[in-house]
């Protein structure tokens, strides 16, 4: 008899702890809510406000600056803020296929004589021509956006002197100077201009009855002029 209610002792108190730990969580919400509903008699009412208004502080503080960072690392600007970007507009660049350089390199490969004021040079044939913007049917580029471009060249003569063009957009933006070489010689320019999308951009001669050599190559006795231009920055 004896035997038999300790057992039952024991088996009650398993039970029990079996309970009490089962209850427990519950127990400690039902404590914290009462500590919550009652913080507006004390003083813990004070310290959470000042608890929550530091975290707002900090969390605002903390996003402005994340803003401000990511702003300059996704547009490279200093005064960027990514909160006054277009954002959709923004990926829609980055995640864009990067765009084809833009360059040609030009030559002429017969030479033509006769060659009279405000004619343009046509270049007819091309070492390279990414996207197709310098046209040798007529030797002109038609720039496909606006940048800053470098253009060089090169003229081979045997006549008098006369000065080479660089026109954009039917106005003079460059020259140099051919000079009479009492024989067969060359000269060069280059020059870095603004360029508008669009703009047309050509060589044209300024003398009367000039001489212009051209050549499939320059070995030998043949004498190459060439044209030549590269977007080498855009806005």
């Amino acid at each position: 008899m004896v035997h038999y209610f300790i057992v039952n002792i024991s088996t009650l108190i398993e039970k029990s702890e079996e309970m009490m730990i089962v209850l427990l969580p519950f127990l400690c919400a039902a404590v914290s809510l009462a500590e919550l509903t009652t913080l507006h008699k004390g003083r813990n009412l004070t310290s959470m406000e000042e608890r929550l208004s530091y975290l707002e502080k900090t969390i605002v503080r903390r996003i402005n600056a994340t803003e401000r960072v990511l702003g300059q690392l996704l547009t490279g600007r200093d005064d960027a803020d990514i909160s006054a970007l277009n954002v959709l507009a923004l990926r829609s660049g980055m995640l864009a296929s990067p765009s084809e350089p833009v360059l040609f390199s030009a030559y002429k490969s017969s030479s033509t004589g006769g060659i009279s004021t405000k004619v343009t040079i046509r270049f007819d044939k091309t070492y390279i021509n990414l996207g197709n913007h310098y046209h040798t049917e007529n030797g002109i580029f038609i720039a496909p956006k606006t940048g800053v471009y470098l253009f060089h060249w090169t003229i081979a003569t045997g006549s008098s002197a006369f000065s080479s063009q660089l026109m954009v957009g039917g106005t003079v933006r460059a020259s140099n100077l051919v000079p009479y070489p009492g024989g067969v010689d060359s000269s060069s320019a280059m020059v870095i201009l603004n360029i508008s999308e669009e703009d047309h951009v050509w060589i044209q001669l300024y003398g009367s009855s000039e001489h212009v050599y051209g050549a499939s190559s320059s070995i030998g006795n043949n004498y190459q002029s060439t044209f030549s231009g590269i977007l080498v920055h855009t806005p």
